[in-house]
């Protein structure tokens, strides 16, 4: 009769685990919903009470502390994820996110390490998203050690993974700008705003090619669309070069 007992308690405790683990899935994905409306907010509140039903939840840790990059809270998405490393070593998606957080704080050597790290860790997992993201990252954390070829091959890895990824043209296209290579920079920003028709800073480079190809009135169409969007370097462009050319 004990072993019948101990026997339905681990059924029950199986079966509620399961129901929670679903429960708190569902609420995350609210979260992740809600963070693509930008609704930013109401997203935190559901990462939290996806945390409070099950603290462990490694989606739900990692989709806030991605949250908390977005609102640009660095020092509190760096504390969850360290305190979720600890916890939990072998998920591939705890060091690719701390390894934003190190591009954002400018220790792009150590970003390096957590990305390898995840790609690491990655490997026989099948998940071509989660390596074009790692690749991404890498790529970009070695554009601003200034190792151009290193960031190029990352973002190649990327693409044949992924082409749908606006942010690996997006980097690659400032890479491409940043060595005067400005039509393979313009065959990229082009690809984004294809992607992404509403993405500022895909119209504000582009701009800025335009310019260095003294294409002013394509210039500042691009430079008044990513200032509409939100970029204020574009906008200052309208003040500076803009309406000074109109009045010429």
């Amino acid at each position: 009769m004990k072993h019948l007992l101990l026997i339905l308690s681990f059924i029950v405790t199986l079966n509620f685990t399961g129901h929670a683990q679903a429960d708190v899935g569902s609420i995350t994905g609210i979260a992740e919903d809600l963070v693509k409306l930008k609704r930013f907010e109401e997203a935190l509140e559901k990462y939290n009470e996806a945390l409070d039903y099950l603290p462990s939840y490694a989606p739900a840790i990692d989709g806030k502390a991605n949250l908390l990059i977005m609102l640009e809270d660095y020092k509190a998405a760096g504390k969850l994820i360290d305190d979720a490393i600890k916890k939990n070593s072998d998920y591939p998606h705890f060091y690719l996110t701390r390894g934003k957080i190190l591009i954002h704080k400018d220790k792009y050597e150590d970003a390096i390490d957590d990305l390898n790290r995840a790609l690491d860790l990655s490997k026989g997992s099948n998940d071509k998203l989660l390596e074009n993201k790692i690749y991404v990252n890498r790529g970009a954390a070695y554009q601003k050690l200034l190792k151009y070829d290193a960031a190029l091959s990352d973002y190649s890895k990327a693409i044949q993974l992924n082409d749908n990824n606006p942010n690996v043209f997006l980097y690659r296209g400032y890479l491409f700008y940043k060595t005067n290579e400005y039509e393979e920079a313009l065959r990229d920003f082009n690809i984004v705003i294809e992607i992404d028709p509403e993405n500022p800073f895909a119209y504000y480079n582009r701009g800025m090619i335009h310019l260095k190809q003294v294409k002013d009135a394509e210039a500042c169409d691009d430079f008044h669309k990513a200032c509409e969007l939100g970029n204020t370097n574009a906008c200052r462009m309208v003040i500076t070069h803009c309406i000074k050319l109109k009045n010429q």
